[in-house]
C-alpha cells in the first residue's frame, strides 16, 4: 500500500538502503516502476540516492522480462527449418569418427560431466550394494583421529559445498571424531575427513564412496580437502539431477518444450525421447551412488583466471565473488583483477578498501590466490612516477603476497632492475606480462628468480628459444577472438589443445585464461564461460581430450557454472552465436572454403601443427563483420556478401532466439539464471539487427548516392563502398527504433554485472550506432530519446 506521498515499501527500502528488504520485496511482487507524487520510480530513487541498488533492480526487471517474454513464430522460423544454411551448419571437429557420436552432445558415462576430469575413477560396476543417501536427508561428518587435520578448519571447508549440497536436498551434520566401531556401523550417510601428506602435491586427494564404509575423503593439505568436496558434491548433484529426470519421465511429464528444430535443442536427451539413461548413461535410476574410488592431482600448481578492468567494463564485487565461488569448484586456483592507471588522471581505483578487502579474505577462504594487477595506458613515464603509481598501488593491497604488472609498467620494471628488487621487498612474488623476442631475451633471461614471465600462447611456442630456462612461464590465452562478439567453439578448443601441448614444457608453471577488455568489452561475462571452464579444466589435468569435450562444454557450463543441466541450451545458442558470426567473417573475406586440417582432431604432426593450432603471434585475423558495421556502419565493403548470406544468418539466429523462447518458459524465478539468459538473448538480437541491416545494405548498395545528401549528413562517400546513406529512410527508421529497445535491454544487463558509473561508457557504441542509423531529419529527436 502506497502513503499519502504515493510512496510504497519498496521506495522506502531503497531510500533506507536496506538491500534485503529490497529483494524481499521485489520476489514478493512488488512494482519498481510505480511512481511517487513526484515522479521517481525506484530506479530514479536508487540512482539518486543509492546506486548500489541498481543491480537488485535491474536484474529484477530481467527476471520479470524472462517470464512473461512470448516465443514468436514467424515465416523465417518456418523457412529456418528447410533453407539450406550450409554457410552456417558447418560441422566443426567432425573429420574422425571417433568423436561424431560427441557432436550431439551424447556422453560414454556420467562422470564425463565430472569437471576438471580426474586423474583415476575406479567404479565396482559389479558391486552388490550401492551407496544410498541417508533418510533424514543428512550427511553425518567424521574427522579422523589419526589425521593431523583441525577439525575446525575442515568444518570451513565443507561449508563452502554445504549451499550447492543443501540446493539438491541434502544437509550436513558435523559429528565429531569417528567411534571405534565407525567402518562396521549401520549409520547411513557417513562421511569421513582427514588430512594425510602423502608425498603428493598440493591439492591432491583421494575420494573412496562405499555402500558400508560410507565417503572417504582424504587430502594431501586441506586444499586437497577442498578439491575433494568439490568432486563429491559434483557426484551428489549429477546423481540427484539423474533422479530428478528419472521421476518426470517415469510419470510421463516432459519439463522440456519442443524445440523449433534439432539445431536449435536444447537438453539432446530430453528432445530426443531417450531420457535421463541417455543424457547420464551408467547412473543409477534409484539415485543411489556405485562404489567407486577417485583419485587425483593437479598436473600445475598454476590454474589461473585473469579479469580485466582497464576498459568501461568493470564487474561489481558480487558478481566477481560469485564467478570465483563457481571456478573454485572447478579447481581454478589464482584470481588476477587488472586496473589500468591514466598518467593523467589523480590515481583511484573503483573499489573502496573495504570492497577489496572482503574479495581477498573471500578468495583465501575458496583456497584462490588473489593477485592484484596494474598498469598505465603507456610505458612514456619517469621511473619517479611509475615508482609512485607502484606504491598508493600496493599500499591498497597491504596484506598481498604476491602482484602482477601489464605490459607497460613491466617494461619499465625489466629495464629498472631497482625499482624490481625494492618492489620485491613488499611483495615476494611478482608476475610480469610481456612479450618475447630475440631482441629483450637477453635481458629477461637475467630476471631474478622472484619474476615469473606471462606470455600470450601462440604456436610455435619460441620464448625457450630466447629466455633462458631458469626463468619460470605462464602461459596467456583470451576467453574471446579479437575483434569478434563472440568465440568460435573451434577456438576455444584450440586454445584449450595448445594449453595442454605447452604444459609439458619444463619452464611452464601452469596457464592463465584472461577475460579481457579489448574489441568488444561490452558484452556479457557469461558468454566466456566455456572458454573458463575449458582453460581451467585442462591445466588440472592436461590429459583431457579437448577433442571430445569441447562438444560437452555446454552441459558441463551448465551443470558447474549454471547449476541446472536443462540450461545446456543456452550455452548450445551460445556456440551458435560464435559459428554465425565466424562464418559469415569469412565469407566476407573470402575464406569459406573448410580445411580440414584445421579442425582440433587433425593430427598433430610437424607439418600441421602450425595450421592446426592457428595461433601464429604474426598471424593478423580479420574482423568480424558484425563488429564492423556495429562501430562503422558509414563505410562497408559489402564486395563478398549478398542478401542470401545476411538473410541465412539471421534465420539462424531466428532459430536461436526460438530455442531461448522455449527454454525461458521452463526458466524458474531465478536472478542468476535469467540475467545469463537475457544476457545472451541480448547478444542475439544484436546480431539479428546488425544481419538486416547488412541485408538492406546488400539490397540498397548498388543504388547510386545524392552526393549532397552524403555531404549534409556528414556521412563519408566512397566509391564501391556501402553505408547506411545507402538506405531508405523508413528503412533507417525502423532499424534505429529496433536499436532503441536493444539499448534499453542493455542497460538492465549491465547494470546486474558491472558498476553503475560505467554504464555511460558502454553506452557509446549503441549510441554512435543509434546515431548513424537515424535519418538525418530526426537527429535533434533521437537526442532526446538517449
Amino acid at each position: 500500500m502506497a502513503n499519502a506521498k504515493d510512496e510504497t515499501p519498496l521506495h522506502t527500502a531503497v531510500l533506507k538502503a536496506e538491500p534485503e528488504v529490497v529483494k524481499l520485496l521485489l520476489s514478493s511482487g512488488a512494482n519498481p516502476s510505480l511512481k511517487t507524487k513526484k515522479g521517481q520510480d525506484a530506479f530514479a530513487l536508487a540512482e539518486t540516492h543509492n546506486p548500489a541498488l541498481l543491480s537488485l533492480l535491474s536484474m529484477d526487471q530481467i527476471a520479470r522480462d524472462i517470464r512473461h517474454h512470448k516465443s514468436v513464430d514467424d515465416m523465417d522460423d518456418r523457412m529456418s527449418l528447410i533453407s539450406c544454411t550450409e554457410t552456417l551448419n558447418t560441422q566443426i571437429f567432425n573429420d574422425s569418427i571417433k568423436y561424431e557420436k560427441y557432436i550431439e552432445g551424447e556422453i560414454d558415462s556420467w562422470t564425463d560431466l565430472l569437471w576438471p576430469q580426474p586423474k583415476l575413477i575406479s567404479i565396482k560396476h559389479q558391486s552388490v550394494r550401492n551407496f544410498e543417501f541417508p533418510k533424514d536427508g543428512k550427511l553425518k561428518v567424521y574427522f579422523d583421529d589419526c589425521s593431523s587435520a583441525n577439525p575446525r578448519q575442515v568444518m570451513q571447508i565443507i561449508e563452502l559445498s554445504k549451499p550447492l549440497l543443501v540446493s539438491v536436498g541434502v544437509d550436513i551434520e558435523y559429528r565429531g571424531h569417528r567411534l571405534a566401531d565407525h567402518e562396521t556401523s549401520a549409520l547411513e550417510g557417513k562421511v569421513t575427513c582427514g588430512v594425510f601428506e602423502d608425498g603428493r602435491p598440493s591439492g591432491s586427494y583421494t575420494l573412496t564412496i562405499d555402500a558400508v564404509r560410507g565417503v572417504e575423503v582424504i587430502g594431501s593439505d586441506y586444499a586437497g580437502i577442498r578439491h575433494a568436496f568439490a568432486t563429491f558434491v559434483q557426484i551428489v548433484r549429477l546423481h540427484k539431477y539423474a533422479l530428478h529426470k528419472n521421476a518426470v519421465y517415469s510419470n510421463g511429464v516432459s519439463t522440456t518444450p519442443s524445440s523449433p528444430n534439432g539445431n536449435a535443442s536444447g537438453d539432446h536427451s530430453i528432445l530426443n525421447g531417450s531420457g535421463t539413461t541417455k543424457h547420464l548413461p551408467d547412473i543409477s535410476a534409484d539415485g543411489t551412488i556405485r562404489e567407486l574410488t577417485i583419485r587425483d592431482q593437479p598436473d600445475r600448481a598454476f590454474r589461473a583466471v585473469y579479469q580485466d578492468f582497464s576498459g568501461c567494463r568493470i564487474l561489481n564485487p558480487d558478481t566477481i565473488l560469485k564467478l570465483a565461488t563457481r571456478l573454485s569448484s572447478c579447481k581454478a586456483n589464482y584470481l588476477f583483477v587488472n586496473f589500468e592507471v591514466r598518467t593523467t588522471d589523480r590515481y583511484q581505483l573503483p573499489y573502496t578498501n573495504r570492497e577489496l578487502f572482503h574479495m581477498m579474505q573471500v578468495c583465501q577462504e575458496l583456497f584462490i590466490t588473489f593477485v592484484p594487477s596494474i598498469d598505465t595506458q603507456s610505458n612514456y613515464l619517469e621511473g619517479d612516477q611509475a615508482k609512485s603509481i607502484i606504491d598508493q598501488f600496493l599500499d591498497d593491497f597491504p596484506l598481498c603476497k604476491v602482484v602482477h604488472f601489464g605490459p607497460n609498467l613491466a617494461s619499465l620494471l625489466i629495464a629498472d632492475r631497482k625499482l624490481l628488487t625494492s618492489i620485491q621487498r613488499r611483495v615476494p612474488r611478482i608476475y610480469l606480462s610481456t612479450h618475447v623476442d630475440e631482441k629483450n631475451g637477453p635481458l629477461l633471461s637475467t630476471l631474478p628468480p622472484f619474476v615469473t614471465l606471462c606470455v600470450e600462447g601462440t604456436w610455435p611456442f619460441e620464448v625457450e628459444k630466447y629466455v633462458s630456462p631458469r626463468v619460470s612461464v605462464v602461459i596467456k590465452f583470451s576467453t574471446g577472438d579479437d575483434g569478434y562478439l563472440c568465440a568460435a567453439p573451434e577456438s576455444v578448443a584450440k586454445k584449450a589443445l595448445l594449453a595442454a601441448k605447452l604444459s609439458d614444457r619444463q619452464t611452464v608453471l601452469g596457464s592463465m585464461v584472461c577475460d579481457l577488455s579489448t574489441g568488444c568489452e561490452a558484452m556479457p561475462p557469461s558468454l566466456s564461460y566455456m572458454s573458463l571452464l575449458a582453460s581451467v579444466g585442462v591445466a588440472y589435468n592436461s590429459s583431457t581430450d579437448m577433442k571430445k569435450y569441447a562438444f560437452l562444454l555446454p552441459v558441463i557450463a551448465a551443470h558447474h557454472m549454471l547449476l541446472d543441466g536443462d540450461m545446456v541450451t543456452l550455452f548450445e545458442q551460445v556456440q551458435t552465436l560464435g559459428k554465425v558470426e565466424h562464418q559469415l567473417t569469412k565469407y566476407a573475406y573470402g575464406y569459406w572454403k573448410p580445411n580440414s586440417s584445421s579442425s582440433p582432431n587433425a593430427d598433430i604432426s610437424a607439418t600441421s601443427e602450425t595450421t592446426l593450432f592457428g595461433m601464429s603471434a604474426n598471424k593478423k585475423m580479420p574482423i568480424s563483420v558484425f563488429v564492423e558495421m556495429i562501430l562503422n556502419p558509414e563505410n562497408m565493403n559489402m564486395e563478398r556478401l549478398t542478401p542470401v548470406v545476411f538473410k541465412k544468418a539471421r534465420i539462424e539466429l531466428k532459430r536461436t532466439s526460438s530455442a531461448l523462447d522455449a527454454i525461458s518458459k521452463l526458466l524458474p524465478y531465478s536472478y542468476d539464471l535469467a540475467l545469463v539468459l537475457e544476457e545472451i538473448r541480448l547478444v542475439t538480437e544484436l546480431m539479428v539487427l546488425v544481419s538486416k541491416l547488412g541485408q538492406y545494405m546488400c539490397v540498397y548498395g548498388g543504388q547510386q548516392i545524392d552526393r549532397k545528401k552524403s555531404f549534409e549528413e556528414g556521412l563519408p562517400y566512397s566509391p564501391g563502398r556501402v553505408g547506411v546513406i545507402n538506405l531508405p529512410p523508413a528503412i533507417r527508421t525502423d532499424l534505429a527504433n529496433t536499436m532503441l529497445r536493444v539499448r534499453g535491454q542493455f542497460q538492465h544487463v549491465w547494470l546486474s554485472r558491472s558498476i553503475p558509473s560505467t554504464l555511460q561508457n558502454a553506452l557509446k557504441m549503441f549510441d554512435n550506432l543509434f546515431r548513424a542509423l537515424l535519418p538525418h531529419d530526426l537527429q535533434e529527436m533521437g537526442k532526446q530519446l538517449l
